[in-house]
């Protein structure tokens, strides 16, 4: 379950490097480009960037090597339906996670005071921080609409297979933060995402069944609070 522990741990780091960035006073347009560092045993540092760019980001890493996860800040501005919209820019990795998260909090251009709520960009894969998946062949994977009917949302059934467990068990929590990722957008929409996991060559052991258990009791204590508009079912073939 680390990886999803990892994935919620990074929003909640995004979150935390965003409050900071707006309690900051006009100055900080000196400083548009920041990197923030987070540590297991100590407290966070943050460092201007000479420059945003991947060698910056390596170079300090390599200066840093135990920092699990960072978030860098860029100050960026576009043009929505010819409106300027200017935005802080995060881009976050974590050592659990394969891919990095980018979200984006509008605010005003001439204050820096933040304009709505923070808001989801897209994925980008992690080419900083050393993450290790199980080595064995990526399962398979394929997804269908079904035909329950869901109000105001969808119902999308998974098919998910491996011969190897623990390779399985990882990509069940991949898709999961895959699919929530995809949707978090669609807040008016509600999804119901049914996983039917199967062990391909025998039954699923009972250590199996146990770490998918855990996975679910995860997703509807913790993942549910985070993104209410997503549900969850596990059916483990036998």
């Amino acid at each position: 379950m680390n990886y999803l522990k990892a994935a919620l741990e990074l929003k909640q780091l995004i979150r935390k490097v965003n409050h900071l960035q707006t309690q900051k006073e006009s100055t900080v347009l000196e400083h548009r480009n920041s990197m923030f560092l987070f540590f297991s045993d100590k407290p966070l540092v943050e460092l201007k960037m000479a420059e945003f760019s991947n060698e910056f980001v390596l170079s300090t890493l390599a200066e840093y090597p135990e920092a699990y996860a960072f978030v860098m800040t860029d100050l960026a501005a576009t043009m929505v339906k010819d409106q300027k919209l200017t935005y802080w820019l995060y881009k976050a990795y974590h050592v659990g996670l394969e891919k990095g998260m980018v979200y984006f909090q509008p605010i005003e251009e001439q204050s820096l005071i933040k304009k709505g709520r923070l808001q989801y960009s897209n994925m980008e894969e992690n080419i900083f921080l050393k993450h290790v998946a199980p080595d064995f062949e990526e399962s398979s994977a394929n997804a269908m609409e079904t035909d329950e009917q869901i109000e105001g949302g969808k119902s999308i059934v998974f098919f998910v297979g491996n011969m190897n467990e623990p390779r399985l068990v990882y990509d069940v929590q991949r898709l999961i933060f895959d699919t929530l990722n995809n949707v978090q957008n669609h807040k008016n929409l509600n999804f119901k995402f049914i996983l039917n996991i199967s062990r391909f060559g025998g039954k699923p052991t009972d250590d199996l069944q146990k770490q998918l258990k855990d996975i679910e009791r995860f997703t509807k204590k913790e993942l549910a609070k985070e993104y209410p508009n997503t549900r969850y079912v596990f059916e483990i073939q036998q």
